[in-house]
């Protein structure tokens, strides 16, 4: 019975779904439900999705020096984030049990496989976790030109080679969605018509077992359809990893720094025209408990304030503070040069939002050796919310 409702699924939807190439970046052009967008993602990448989580498996294998099927199921079964799931992003559960199905990986392996964040914050995982190095700028709050959204993200050097954009349309609504990732994940970064997002891990920040993983935010964000509706449910949910999610709008750009338990903003311009972010807490003191441990036993106790930076967060800074407005190229000279471009960068985003359309280039790899692909959305926007 299951084998036949999918087949049936498969022949009836078969002629909404494809995979085009732009450069060398694989675009999954998806156009139903939750669950048949994941078949068909599972389905069109099913050898890539197996041979990538293979990957993860040996990387688990080699941290943890276990086979990788117990760690998942001991991971598993000391974390509970499916509640949040079901209740602020349901339809995602559905999309991950779609790619489970169609790209035969079983669920528990697959679920998994979608917690990046999670692994590296409450199993202290990696040594050396992802980098990413993003930027928000408000030009329209200057002089009324486009803002603009940027990151480099960089992670474990395995993961290189597996980009993907997926870009989702409603069928109810017609609105479309860019969705960086790589084979088999439901989203890394990405932008609607009205909105984008970019994130940056802060592992320093206190995270929980319980809350929403970060995927599922990035794509619950992107389910929104304004700018303040986005804002309010980044401030609502119980984030379960420490992260930085830069937002922003044709109109509006922000930059929240989450910890399981407090939300604060970030501002290194006093006039919130720019925002810029690495991997380390500027603004959130709700620290992790590990790291607590840490600083304590560095300094003997814990510090009344402890001030972070690093060479890819001042590098930004250089690049664009001084510049105002900021230009698309200052910005793209930006995520090109060293070291935020470096040998772990996975892909390189730049988001434009002008007032009647917006656009995302997409670098599958170093943005200084691989050309940007250009996407356009020109739908009209969401209504605003009540």
């Amino acid at each position: 019975m299951k084998t036949r409702r999918l087949l049936l699924i498969c022949l009836s939807i078969a002629l909404h779904y494809s995979v085009a190439l732009a450069a060398s970046l694989p675009v999954l052009h998806l156009n139903g439900t939750a669950f048949e967008n994941g078949y068909q993602h599972g389905r069109l990448l099913k050898g890539r999705i197996h041979e990538l989580v293979g990957l993860w498996k040996k990387e688990l294998e080699a941290a943890y020096h276990m086979p990788a099927d117990r760690f998942i199921e001991h991971f598993l079964d000391s974390t509970d984030y499916i509640p949040s799931i079901q209740k602020w992003t349901p339809g995602f559960l559905e999309e991950i049990k779609g790619i489970s199905e169609g790209s035969e990986v079983d669920f528990s392996t697959l679920f998994a496989f979608q917690l990046t964040d999670e692994i590296w914050t409450n199993a202290r995982m990696m040594q050396l976790p992802h980098h990413c190095t993003s930027a928000g700028i408000n030009n329209f709050k200057k002089d009324g030109s486009p803002n603009f959204l940027a990151q480099n993200i960089d992670i474990t050097p395995f993961y290189h080679g597996f980009e993907i954009l997926l870009d989702i349309k409603d069928p109810r609504t017609g609105k479309r969605t860019l969705v960086t990732s790589f084979a088999g994940c439901i989203g890394a970064n990405g932008m609607n018509r009205s909105i984008g997002i970019t994130v940056n891990s802060l592992l320093d920040l206190r995270s929980s077992l319980k809350g929403l993983p970060v995927s599922c935010i990035v794509r619950g964000v992107l389910e929104k359809g304004s700018f303040i509706e986005a804002a309010e449910f980044l401030k609502a949910v119980p984030h379960a990893s420490g992260q930085n999610y830069t937002l922003g709008s044709a109109r509006d750009i922000v930059s929240l720094e989450c910890a399981s338990d407090l939300v604060t903003e970030y501002w290194p311009d006093s006039e919130k025209l720019y925002t810029f972010h690495a991997n380390r807490p500027l603004a959130n003191t709700s620290f992790h408990p590990s790291f607590v441990a840490y600083i304590t036993k560095l300094y003997g106790s814990l510090p009344e304030s402890v001030s972070f930076s690093d060479e890819r967060l001042e590098a930004m800074k250089n690049k664009i503070s001084g510049h105002s407005p900021v230009a698309l190229n200052t910005l793209k000279e930006a995520l090109c040069s060293k070291p935020i471009c470096n040998s772990r960068t996975f892909v390189s985003t730049l988001m434009e939002f002008g007032e009647d359309y917006s656009e995302m280039q997409v670098s599958p790899g170093r943005p200084d050796s691989t050309s940007y692909s250009h996407f356009r959305i020109r739908e009209e926007p969401y209504p605003p919310s009540s």
